[in-house]
C-alpha cells in the first residue's frame, strides 16, 4: 500500500516524508499499534511483547513502524471511580485507531493490549478501516497465593470483608500483602477478564494460546512472534476484518464463549462489533437464544488452583472450539484464514484434561450460566450469571444509589441472606460510564453470602460470584421504569426456566413511585464521561455511538 501511495505523481511531498521515516516501499508496512502505560496492571511491559511482534514481521519479509493509543487499567482500580472510564475506553481507543491508520501506509496492523474493552476498542477502528489485522495481548497474571492456593484479584476485597468482620485476624495483613502478584497481565482467576482475547482466537484474529497463556512465558513470546507472522500473511493476502468477520464466524464466537461460562462485557463488546459491521442478526436476545441451546464445558480439575491457569494447561480455546465442532455446535465451514477453514485449524487438536474442558456429553450444565431475562424489572432485558442448584431466587430488596454505598453496606452488615442487593445509578448513562459491580460481590463472596444473596444492577457484573447476579438492567437508572423506584421491602423474583426477573407491585402503587421519584441521576461524571454518555445508546444495544440524522 505504502509503495503504491507514494510512487501516484502528486504525492511526491509523502514520499519525501517516507524517506525521512525510513520506510521501506518495496517491503509490506505493519503498524504495530500498542496500548501501554506505565501505571497499568494489564499494559504495563508491553515493550517486550512488541519486540516479538516485529521479529516475526521482519523475519517474514516486511517491515513495521509502531504506534501508541491511550490506554486505563481497571484490574487493580475496581471501586473507585476510575473504573467508569472503562467501557467507554472503548470508544476513544476506536477512534484514535481510525485516526492513526487512516493514512494509507499500512499493509497489516497488529494490535498489542490486554484489556477487553481497549482490545474491542481496536478491533472496532480496524473494521472502520478495514487493514488486515491480528491480535496479542500481554497474558495472564501470575496467581496470588494465600495458604496454598491460588486466588486472583478479588481476594484482597475478600479478605477486607473477612478482616471487618473478624474472620480473618488483623495481624494476617502482612502475610495478605506479601501475596501481591509478581507479573503484570489480566486477572488469572477470571475467565470473563480475558474473554475477548480468548474470542479472537476463534475468529482467527489471534494465534492459538493468545488469550489463555501466561505473561512473560516463553510460549507468550512465542505467540507474539507468531502474529508478527499472521499479520504479515494477512497482508499479503489482503484478508480483511470485514472479510473474517462474519455473522457464521461471530456467531461461532458467541457460542465458544458461552461454552466457557460467557462473559457480560464481551457480549455487549459483539454486540457493538456486529453493528460497525451492519450484521443485524447478532443481538441480545440472539445471544439469550444461544445460551439455553449452548452446554458449559469449561470446569476446574483442582479447586486450589486458578481457572485460566487450567484452561491453559487442559489446551486452551482451541480444545474448546474441538469438543463444540465435535458435537456440532459451531460452523467448521468457516474462513480462519484465505484459504483455511475453522475444521482444518482443528483438525489435529486434542484435549489435554476432559475434566478442565468437557466434551458437550459431559458437560458440567446442559446450558450457559450466562443467560438473558427479562420482566418488568428490565423490560428491554438484563443478563443474569448465576451457578449453583437452585435455578430461582425471591427475596427482599436492599437499594442503593450506587457501589459505593451498596459496600459501605455491606461492611455494616446491613445485608443479610435473603435479600436482593439493588444497586443503582451504575448504567452507561446514570454511571456514566456502566462500569463493572465488582468490589461487592467480592466482599458478598467474602462474607459466605455468595448462595444467599442475590445482586441486581444496571451496570456490568464480574464473572466470579457464584450466586445470582443480574447486570446490564434495560431501562436503566434515570428512565422512568420500575426499576428505578424500587424501594426496600420489594420482593424480587429471578427465575431462569421462566427467563424472567419481576417484582409484584400493583399499577396504582407504581405510578404513585413514578409521580413521587426524582428521574435526575446524582452521580458525577467529568466532561468525557457526561458527553459519551449523551451519544451512547443503551446496554442491551451493545453502548454504541447512536446515529445521528
Amino acid at each position: 500500500m505504502l509503495r503504491e501511495f507514494i510512487e501516484q505523481l502528486d504525492k511526491l511531498p509523502q514520499k519525501a516524508m517516507a524517506n525521512c521515516l525510513s520506510l521501506d516501499a518495496e517491503k509490506p508496512l505493519i503498524g504495530i499499534i500498542s496500548a501501554q502505560n506505565a501505571t497499568t496492571v494489564a499494559h504495563k511491559d508491553l515493550d517486550e511483547i512488541c519486540q516479538h511482534v516485529r521479529e516475526g514481521i521482519l523475519a517474514s519479509g516486511a517491515s513495521c513502524k509502531t504506534a501508541y493509543v491511550s490506554s486505563i487499567d481497571c484490574t487493580a482500580l475496581h471501586g473507585t471511580q476510575s473504573t467508569k472510564y472503562d467501557l467507554p475506553s472503548r470508544d476513544l481507543t476506536a477512534n484514535a485507531v481510525e485516526l492513526i491508520c487512516a493514512n494509507d501506509f499500512y499493509d497489516g496492523l497488529v494490535f498489542v493490549a490486554s484489556e477487553p474493552n481497549i482490545v474491542a476498542g481496536m478491533l472496532l477502528g480496524a473494521i472502520r478501516v478495514n487493514i488486515p489485522c491480528a491480535f496479542v495481548c500481554g497474558g495472564t497474571m501470575s496467581p496470588i497465593v494465600y495458604q496454598r492456593k491460588e486466588h486472583g484479584f478479588e481476594h484482597f476485597f475478600e479478605q477486607i470483608a473477612k478482616i471487618k468482620t473478624g474472620r480473618t485476624n488483623y495481624d494476617n495483613i502482612d502475610e495478605i500483602d506479601n501475596a501481591l502478584p509478581l507479573v503484570c497481565g489480566t486477572d488469572c482467576a477470571r475467565y470473563g477478564a480475558n474473554s475477548f482475547n480468548c474470542m479472537l482466537e476463534t475468529v482467527g484474529l489471534a494465534v492459538k494460546g493468545n488469550g489463555t497463556a501466561s505473561a512473560m512465558s516463553v510460549e507468550r513470546k512465542n505467540i507474539a512472534y507468531k502474529t508478527g507472522e499472521l499479520a504479515v500473511k494477512f497482508a499479503d493476502d489482503k484478508f480483511t476484518p470485514r472479510r473474517s468477520l462474519t455473522q457464521a464466524n461471530l456467531t461461532n464466537a458467541v457460542i465458544a464463549d458461552l461454552a466457557c461460562g460467557g462473559s457480560s462485557t464481551s457480549m455487549l463488546n459483539i454486540i457493538a462489533v456486529a453493528k460497525e459491521l451492519g450484521i443485524k442478526n447478532l443481538t441480545f436476545k440472539t445471544i439469550g437464544d444461544l445460551a439455553k441451546s449452548t452446554p458449559l464445558l469449561l470446569g476446574r480439575d483442582d479447586d486450589s488452583r486458578c481457572i485460566m491457569t487450567q484452561f491453559s494447561a487442559a489446551g486452551g480455546v482451541y480444545a474448546v472450539l474441538k469438543q463444540l465442532l465435535d458435537a456440532q455446535l459451531i460452523k467448521g465451514d468457516v474462513y480462519v484464514n484465505d484459504d483455511v477453514t475453522l475444521a482444518e485449524v482443528l483438525r489435529n487438536v486434542t484435549v489435554k484434561n476432559a475434566k478442565v474442558i468437557r466434551p458437550a456429553d459431559k458437560c458440567l450444565a446442559p446450558s450457559s450460566p450466562l443467560r438473558v431475562i427479562y420482566g418488568n424489572v428490565a423490560e428491554s432485558g438484563a443478563f443474569v450469571q448465576y451457578r449453583g442448584n437452585n435455578s430461582s431466587f425471591t427475596g427482599t430488596a436492599k437499594v442503593y444509589v450506587n457501589e459505593e454505598m451498596a459496600v459501605d453496606a455491606l461492611l455494616h452488615r446491613e445485608i443479610k441472606a435473603g435479600d436482593v442487593l439493588v444497586i443503582r445509578g451504575e448504567g452507561p448513562k446514570s454511571g456514566p460510564g456502566m462500569r463493572e459491580i465488582y468490589s461487592s460481590l467480592a466482599i458478598l463472596k467474602g462474607f459466605d453470602l455468595e448462595s444467599k444473596v442475590a445482586v441486581i444492577t444496571d451496570g456490568r457484573i464480574a464473572d466470579f460470584y457464584n450466586g445470582f447476579v443480574v447486570g446490564h438492567i434495560t431501562p436503566e437508572t434515570g428512565e422512568q421504569n420500575l426499576f428505578g423506584v424500587l424501594q426496600d421491602g420489594d420482593e424480587i423474583e429471578i427465575s431462569i426456566p421462566k427467563g424472567k426477573i419481576s417484582c409484584d407491585i400493583k399499577v396504582k402503587e407504581l405510578s404513585q413511585r413514578y409521580r413521587d421519584s426524582d428521574v435526575g441521576v446524582g452521580n458525577y461524571g467529568n466532561f468525557y464521561l457526561k458527553n459519551w454518555a449523551k451519544t451512547c445508546s443503551t446496554a442491551v444495544e451493545g453502548c454504541v455511538y447512536k446515529k445521528t440524522k
